[in-house]
This record gives C-alpha cells, sequence and structure tokens, in this order.
C-alpha cells in the first residue's frame, strides 16, 4: 500500500530539480531573449522614424518608446501578481485609456511595435510567475471561451489598462 509519505517524496525527488532547472537555467535565458526583443522593437522603431515610415510628430512614438525603455528595465521582475493586483488611481487609469487610444489610432508600424512590446512583456510576466498561470489556467480557459460576450471583452480591456497603467505607459 502506498503511502502520502512516499507520494510526497517523490514529488518532492522530481519538483525539486524541475524547480532548479527552470529558475536558473529556462527563465534567465528565456527573459533575456524576451530583453532582446524588446530592445529590437525599440531599434526597429527608431527606424522607422529615422526611415519616415513614422512622422517624428506623432504623439503615439514617445509613448511605445517610454513603453519599450519601462519593459526593458523590469523584464526580471515583473509578474503577474504585480500587473493585477495594484489599484490605480483614477488619474493614471484615464492617462493610460488616452494613450492607448493614441496608440491604437496612431500609424500600423507604431500599433504594430506596441503589440511587439506587449507580447514581449506579457512572456516575461508569466516567465517570472509560472505557479500563478496553472491556478489561473480554469479562468483563462473559461474567459477565452467566453469572448463573445461583451462584458468579459470590456472586464479583459479594463485588466489590460490597469496592467499597461501599473507598468506607468507615459512618455517621460
Amino acid at each position: 500500500m502506498i503511502t502520502v509519505l512516499f507520494w510526497c517524496l517523490l514529488a518532492l525527488i522530481i519538483g525539486v530539480p524541475i524547480y532548479l532547472l527552470y529558475w536558473n537555467l529556462f527563465r534567465p535565458v528565456l527573459l533575456q531573449r524576451l530583453q532582446y526583443r524588446l530592445y529590437q522593437v525599440r531599434d526597429e522603431l527608431r527606424l522607422n522614424v529615422i526611415d519616415g515610415r513614422i512622422d517624428s510628430t506623432e504623439k503615439a512614438y514617445p509613448l511605445v518608446e517610454a513603453f519599450c525603455n519601462t519593459g526593458i528595465a523590469k523584464v526580471q521582475e515583473i509578474d503577474l501578481a504585480r500587473l493585477f493586483s495594484k489599484k490605480v488611481d483614477k488619474r493614471i487609469q484615464l492617462e493610460t485609456q488616452r494613450d492607448l487610444e493614441l496608440i491604437f489610432h496612431a500609424g500600423a508600424p507604431v500599433r504594430q511595435r506596441f503589440l511587439e512590446a506587449l507580447g514581449a512583456i506579457s512572456g516575461a510576466a508569466c516567465a517570472n510567475s509560472p505557479g500563478i498561470l496553472i491556478l489561473l489556467a480554469p479562468i483563462i480557459v473559461f474567459s477565452v471561451t467566453a469572448l463573445w460576450f461583451n462584458a468579459v471583452k470590456r472586464w479583459l480591456y479594463s485588466l489590460l489598462t490597469r496592467a499597461v497603467g501599473n507598468l506607468c505607459l507615459r512618455a517621460a
């Protein structure tokens, strides 16, 4: 008869090497790649301004560049709990909504670079909090299937604006 102690020891013997491999080998490499991706997005954004594909007076350009710079600086410490738990005051939330509207109404190159940077930062947040992803998997599956309903879309958009607001999306 197999006891609970056996299962706990087996989980410990299997779990500790996986934990050490993830946090000491896989995660640093993944975060470095995501940081380099943010550098590449920021450089492509600047190159588009130099080439003339993005107007230098574009209001969304400094916002996306500041977003990339903040993401580069915080890629090691950003996680899902920090992004979504902190309450944002009303002023920052309104500024973030205004900034997101500027970005999404800007030209295609600016929007594309912002979405690439947002994807890299989201990947870093997921890499820094793998345990939360396991706990949130049922909620994520439900939300993806329920995206057809407008209430879930509004809730996810408010969650996105809070997360971006917590990352302080503002031009310096």
